[in-house]
């Protein structure tokens, strides 16, 4: 591969990076200003019309009937669980939480998307893939725990009884993240590619988060808002939700997945740095120490996934 193609392919995942650190708190400050489910609606009611625009030109068609037959039960179920209530969630745990704690417990996601794919689509951990795994838990544990003025330290044993409604919002952001993945895997094992998958989930997605908004929205709120709401939300809608995707599959497609993956695991820190840099945030040295522990568990699980593929025969 030419110098030039692979630094472009660095470039374009170092923005994509970016970009999703960036969403933590470009919908932060949406969700102190519209509620939720009207801020998700919108959201992504932009990125499916730019979605369905861009397939239409690419392919002269909107949708390829045949391969929409064969799996629209699975398309729906990704629209449904990876775009609506994942968005739902996100938001919610948004509007309660500050962008740093989202993005840290949310950094445990891969580790319980391993976990599920172990149980459900029998993927092998290990011991090591288990002790990442086990590892990732406790940097999230801390972090919950860390956070909660009752109780201020690593481990308590009434963590439970003092979690808080946005820490229950970002730990059902996790689950529902891990789902989406095994779901889009499944997509692709279909051979149905990353456009159609992205594309169909923005579209099924919208259509329940327009239900969310008619039962829960504020919607009559949303043509009120201000030129830095609006500016917020097409960062969010256009290039966190649609540009950093096309940066991402650009990066795969030239540097390979396994070479991506390993730089998705600075998205928390980056996400702190901007709020520290940027917005003034604190950051508090327990956060910094809990984040360096889950993502060294999760790290530590990817590492015994590749490998345990890398050792199967027949591996080409």
């Amino acid at each position: 591969m030419p110098k030039t193609t692979t630094q472009k392919a660095y470039l374009k995942l170092i923005l994509a990076i970016v970009a999703w650190a960036g969403v933590y708190h470009s919908a932060n400050y949406l969700v102190k200003t519209l509620d939720p489910y009207t801020t998700a609606f919108v959201r992504y009611f932009i990125a499916s019309i730019i979605l369905v625009s861009i397939v239409k030109i690419r392919r002269g068609k909107v949708v390829d009937v045949p391969l929409f037959k064969a799996n629209w039960i699975l398309l729906l179920n990704i629209g449904i669980i990876g775009i609506g209530l994942y968005n739902i969630a996100f938001f919610g745990a948004e509007q309660r939480l500050s962008p740093q704690m989202v993005v840290l417990i949310f950094s445990f996601s891969p580790c319980l998307t391993a976990l599920l794919a172990s149980i459900f689509m029998r993927q092998r951990l290990g011991i090591g893939g288990y002790l990442g795994l086990l590892i990732a838990l406790s940097g999230t544990i801390g972090v919950i725990n860390f956070a909660n003025p009752s109780c201020g330290q690593y481990f308590c044993l009434n963590m439970f009884a003092h979690i808080s409604s946005g820490e229950i919002y970002a730990l059902c952001l996790c689950t529902l993240s891990a789902i989406f993945s095994l779901l889009n895997r499944v997509a692709t094992e279909r051979n149905i590619d990353s456009l159609t998958i992205t594309t169909s989930a923005a579209v099924f997605g919208c259509l329940v988060l327009f239900i969310m908004l008619l039962a829960f929205g504020d919607y009559q709120h949303i043509f009120m808002q201000s030129f830095k709401f609006w500016l917020a939300m097409a960062y969010t809608a256009v290039i966190g939700s649609v540009m950093a995707y096309f940066w991402y599959s650009e990066a795969i497609k030239n540097l390979g997945v396994a070479n991506v993956v390993v730089f998705l695991n600075g998205i928390p820190f980056v996400t702190i740095l901007i709020g520290v840099v940027i917005f003034g945030e604190p950051v508090a040295l327990t956060t910094i120490f809990c984040g360096a522990v889950i993502i060294s568990g999760v790290i530590l699980t990817n590492f015994m996934i590749q490998h345990d593929d890398a050792s199967k025969p027949n591996n080409t």
